[in-house]
């Protein structure tokens, strides 16, 4: 085994040498106690996780591995892949993410290793899983494995209570529940196992459990419960709901808004839940303290067609290729092929003031006004979300999540924000924001790095100061609740520049592309932000 191990280590050096990279990896499971000489029985495989990095570096580094002669692939999918290495078998996890501080470095370079209590704890939550319908192979066996398992370990760690102290060890825990989640979400689960578990299941097997070992499983059960009950009930609620807030995601990512067609749009999406609407936004009050205000804009880059000719409004992205036509109720009407044109700064036109078309199409009607956008599909894979342009429909459909998961959030979606921050200068805008004690800006950012887990915050840009005092309460938020994230300067400004003198701040999931026909951001970071948007609400003042 140890010689797996060795082979590992030295392809890890190797790939990151090749790739300029710093690709890591933990070990975990039953290798542990059996390196610790807890169990003597041998493990049939090696349970391996990463450390955090990228999931396309996830990807190809098992692929890298998969290229030695004496490798070979049993099974895979988006988050298990098994491989056989001279003849033993390796598992990687690849949707587990554990943070460095609760691990060891191996003897080997770039492998950590789980610390054993952390160890021990997951053998303990795995039971629940094991006794759950959705377990594929034999429950008893299994189970008769773990509690042998625990048994011996108790044995040894009981000496020293202070060691596997669970309630000191609550960031380990959110940590471990989020990956339970997004596994969950992965395999179509319908609910988040760990609520549901079932102490009585443990009955039949009370005669194989050493006494002090089943009454500190069923105190750690019962703490696991109730210490992290909102966190168990936002998990489920996702669950339970995952094929309506996918179709949200398939129905609205692509809706087309360009500025000043916004009202379609925010009136499908949210329904009943607007009470308050302008031309320059849209308002949702459900909190009766005027608190923390979430802002986001609803527009989004396009081409509008105005006699027959398509301009662009917002930032240029087009390229040529199959485009879409939308009357001014967002209905569409045609699909056709456009040619780019290059709107030249120094062009003569431009020197008397006068725009070119940005686009070349045939067959858009002469006799109207119409949104023009390049077709593109909405794909939500396993982990990833592909849509035409991310930037602000994310943030649109996360406020939209946002108030089914708890009614209590007070929401402003601006309008013609892609067109200088129009929205911001309307009086039905300001007036409500200037009401505020604290504001927090929802959007999407362009990072080469999007596949990374993490929250972006934005610190400070170009037209925008830093607020350290809303910084740090922001940032302790994130902490306590062992939520990634990575202060950023922007590249321009937000709805935040208008307000900065209140404490105002923007929180952003990191994206491909922002101005594209094909943008991806991760579904990890799409949850992860709705959750520390529901922690600031329920937790700053």
């Amino acid at each position: 085994m140890q010689e797996i191990i060795s082979q590992i280590a030295s392809l890890i050096c190797k790939f990151n040498k090749e790739n300029n990279l710093n690709l890591q990896i933990f070990l975990k499971g039953s290798y542990l106690f059996w390196k610790e000489h807890f169990i003597s029985r041998k493990p049939n495989d090696l349970d391996l996780g990463f450390v955090n990095c990228s999931f396309r570096q996830r990807q190809e580094f098992i692929d890298f591995i998969l290229q030695e002669e004496n490798a070979e692939l049993i099974k895979k999918d988006d988050n298990l892949q098994i491989l056989r290495i001279n003849g033993f078998i390796i598992e990687f996890i690849v949707l587990e993410t554990i943070n460095k501080q609760f691990l060891k470095e191996s003897q080997y370079k770039n492998i950590y290793e789980l610390k054993i209590k952390y160890a021990f704890f997951q053998k303990i939550t795995m039971m629940g899983y094991v006794l759950s319908p959705v377990f594929p192979h034999g429950s008893n066996k299994k189970m008769l494995s773990i509690i042998d398992d625990l048994n011996i370990s108790w044995n040894i760690l009981s000496k020293n209570l202070d060691n596997i102290n669970y309630q000191s060890e609550k960031n380990f825990f959110q940590n471990s529940l989020w990956n339970s989640f997004f596994i969950y979400w992965f395999y179509n689960y319908d609910k988040m196992l760990d609520k549901y578990f079932d102490f009585s299941k443990l009955e039949s097997y009370n005669n194989y459990f050493d006494q002090s070992l089943k009454n500190y499983i069923y105190n750690f059960l019962t703490f696991m419960k109730e210490q992290f009950k909102s966190n168990l009930d936002f998990f489920d609620k996702i669950l339970k709901n995952k094929l309506i807030y996918t179709n949200i995601m398939i129905n609205f990512l692509n809706f087309p808004s360009i500025p000043g067609f916004e009202k379609k749009y925010v009136e499908k999406l949210f329904c009943d839940k607007i009470h308050k609407k302008t031309n320059g936004g849209y308002l949702s009050k459900n909190n009766k303290n005027n608190n923390v205000l979430f802002i986001n804009h609803s527009d989004e880059v396009g081409g509008i067609a105005i006699a027959g000719e398509v301009f662009n409004q917002g930032t240029i992205y087009f390229d040529s290729g199959v485009f879409e036509i939308f009357d001014q109720n967002s209905e569409k009407i045609n699909e056709i092929s456009c040619v780019k044109i290059d709107n030249l700064v120094f062009s003569e036109e431009k020197s008397r003031k006068i725009n070119r078309p940005n686009l070349k199409c045939l067959g858009i009607p002469e006799n109207g006004i119409y949104q023009v956008l390049p077709k593109s599909e909405v794909k939500i894979s396993g982990f990833t979300i592909f849509s035409r342009n991310q930037d602000n429909k994310i943030s649109n459909i996360l406020a939209r999540i946002l108030l089914d998961i708890d009614k209590n959030f007070d929401i402003l979606l601006t309008t013609k924000e892609e067109i200088q921050l129009q929205g911001t200068k309307d009086f039905f805008v300001t007036n409500q924001i200037k009401k505020y004690k604290f504001l927090v800006n929802i959007d999407v950012c362009e990072d080469q790095n999007w596949d990374n887990e993490g929250i972006k915050i934005r610190v400070a840009d170009t037209f925008t100061a830093h607020n350290n005092v809303f910084f740090n309460k922001i940032v302790e938020i994130f902490q306590k609740n062992s939520i990634p994230f990575e202060p950023y300067f922007g590249s321009g400004w937000t709805d935040i520049t208008s307000f900065q003198n209140q404490n105002a701040i923007t929180l952003s999931i990191p994206a491909s592309k922002i101005h594209s026909n094909s943008s991806m951001s991760l579904i990890k970071n799409f949850f992860f932000l709705i959750w520390i948007c529901k922690e600031i609400n329920d937790n700053i003042f």
